[in-house]
């Protein structure tokens, strides 16, 4: 044990030490360098640990593994502590998330285009402080440009991606991509793959099965990304041989309509404003008519998102049971056609219900039809319709399944 001198020595040897430290720390900050204590730095470095913690991801979807990220540069400890929490059951639909990385943990936020982040096991809205919230919309909006492509119409899109124009075309979710020619088309592109490698990747985004489903896309061509829509299927005229895919597909583009009804595709209208970064605007423009396609196409393709951008408090439970459901289903189809006087008529009106017959197919059982009633509300003229109501009752009869509605071009 040491006696009371020899600490005594000790003391004074540390505080010599610790008076040469201070006064090397005050030369260096008078030549202009400043050197920090150990346990400043360490501080220091907490933060600029913050810094790099927090991460911004846009994607089309939640489930999409395709996705578009950036470091974000704030401190975690600013962010939480100087923002503002209140009670909330639900989120607005976003494609935009934040991971926060602190403490050796991870979370992940779902955040606004207005910078506000959603606790969802606390159900609570995260406003940041105003400054650090302008900085994350300002982020957001920079990412949000660099996943999404350009909204163009079609009038536009025949021009700037002409016939015979070879040019790349990347899958929204998967992240795949491939090359194909524009070899016709009127209301929209008519295109092949180039190759038989360009044909396999295509029918891998379609799981291997080739496939009516609308996808979200890009049209990469003279170094701009359009915003489109895809079907899987091929069919009518061939024209590149030993590529392995007989016949064409079709990519739409915003305005453009099928070969056969000169009429917009709903599905393929809402896949090309998804693949703008535009999905909710296109929702909360839609007619009530246009919203049960979105229904309809959800079902058939299983696509959780499109349901959730029609979610509002008062039928998110409804919605939730619709996704259960949308499991057993092989393929949903509508059999009803929409008349153009009911969809006029629709534009005066605050409630409307619409009656639709739909064809469903399950898989082990037979094909069955059925009607189905859909009701909306908006709250004026000037307001966005809801879906407020979706019933489909137990089909007193089976149908025979027709592939004219599948096989809109």
């Amino acid at each position: 044990m040491l006696s009371g001198e020899v600490k005594r020595k000790k003391l004074n040897e540390v505080k010599n030490e610790m008076g040469r430290i201070r006064s090397f720390f005050l030369l260096l900050a008078a030549g202009g360098i400043l050197l920090l204590p150990e346990s400043a730095y360490m501080r220091q470095a907490v933060e600029a640990g913050d810094h790099g913690s927090v991460v911004l991801s846009v994607q089309t979807a939640p489930d999409a593994v395709y996705r578009s990220e950036t470091g974000v540069s704030l401190s975690v400890r600013k962010l939480f502590g100087q923002s503002v929490r209140r009670k909330a059951e639900s989120f607005p639909y976003t494609d935009t998330f934040m991971k926060v990385r602190e403490g050796g943990g991870e979370r992940i936020y779902p955040v606004s285009a207005m910078g506000e982040l959603y606790d969802s096991p606390g159900h609570e809205v995260i406003r940041p402080g105003e400054a650090l919230r302008r900085e994350l919309v300002k982020q957001i909006k920079v990412l949000r440009r660099k996943h999404y492509g350009e909204l163009i119409s079609w009038n536009d899109a025949q021009k700037a991606v002409p016939r015979q124009a070879k040019f790349e075309v990347l899958d929204l979710e998967t992240g795949r991509s491939f090359r194909v020619q524009r070899r016709a088309g009127r209301q929209h592109a008519d295109v092949q793959p180039l190759t038989k490698k360009d044909t396999a990747v295509m029918k891998s985004i379609y799981g291997g099965k080739w496939s009516w489903n609308r996808r979200a896309v890009l049209v990469r061509y003279d170094g701009h990304s359009y915003a489109a829509s895809m079907n899987g299927m091929p069919h009518g005229g061939d024209g590149i041989p030993e590529n392995g895919f007989s016949g064409h597909s079709c990519i739409h583009f915003a305005g453009s309509t099928t070969h056969k009804s000169r009429s917009k595709d709903t599905a393929h209208q809402f896949m090309a404003y998804r693949a703008a970064g535009n999905a909710s605007d296109f929702v909360g423009k839609a007619s009530p008519q246009e919203l049960a396609d979105l229904v309809v196409t959800a079902l058939d393709q299983h696509d959780d998102a499109m349901l959730d951008l029609l979610g509002r408090p008062h039928n998110r439970g409804r919605l939730e049971e619709l996704k259960k459901d949308s499991r057993s289903f092989v393929s949903v189809r509508r059999l009803t056609e929409w008349k153009p006087e009911e969809a006029r008529k629709a534009e005066q009106e605050y409630v409307l219900e619409l009656p639709v017959e739909l064809a469903f197919e399950e898989a082990g059982k037979r094909p069955r039809k059925a009607i189905c009633r859909f009701a909306f509300t908006r709250a004026s003229l000037y307001d966005p319709w809801e879906l407020t109501q979706f019933e489909y009752p137990e089909p007193g009869r089976p149908g025979k399944r027709t592939e004219d509605g599948r096989k809109s071009r």
